[in-house]
């Protein structure tokens, strides 16, 4: 009996990695994505949303304050007209955003944009919707 409680006291106990901000950020744009849509005919954006998936970074001003916010966040889909994202940091509607996006190309967009649309998507975490204003425009 002895040898078997020696034997289970040298087997080592592999701790549980607790979810950190990002997986809970995954988790939550998977969980978005299962959602779809909503009921047909009920879309009323006029250009096709593409899954993409960076970190991109977004600054802006928040009303009344002197120093400007930065902060990265997951973005959920992108198109045309704009991008979403979800992030722990609350942005209301008509906040004017600047969105530094990675491509595939491994350059950089810098994009300006306006919240305008806000949801709750999960415990603490936001999915913010930007219309952009302004890009920047190639030159060949």
């Amino acid at each position: 009996m002895a040898s078997i409680v020696s034997a289970v006291r040298q087997v080592p106990i592999r701790a549980i990695p607790r979810p950190t901000v990002a997986d809970a950020i995954e988790t939550t744009l998977e969980w978005l994505d299962r959602q779809g849509c909503g009921a047909v005919g009920k879309e009323r954006r006029t250009t096709r949303r593409s899954r993409y998936r960076v970190m991109a970074k977004i600054s802006y001003l928040p009303a009344g304050g002197e120093r400007g916010k930065f902060f990265e966040v997951r973005t959920r889909n992108l198109s045309r007209t704009g991008v979403s994202f979800v992030h722990r940091t609350l942005i209301y509607p008509g906040q004017n955003v600047d969105v530094h996006l990675p491509l595939p190309d491994r350059s950089v967009r810098n994009l300006k944009g306006r919240v305008v649309r806000v949801r709750a998507a999960g415990t603490g975490l936001y999915e913010i919707g930007v219309e952009f204003t302004e890009m920047e425009v190639a030159v060949c």
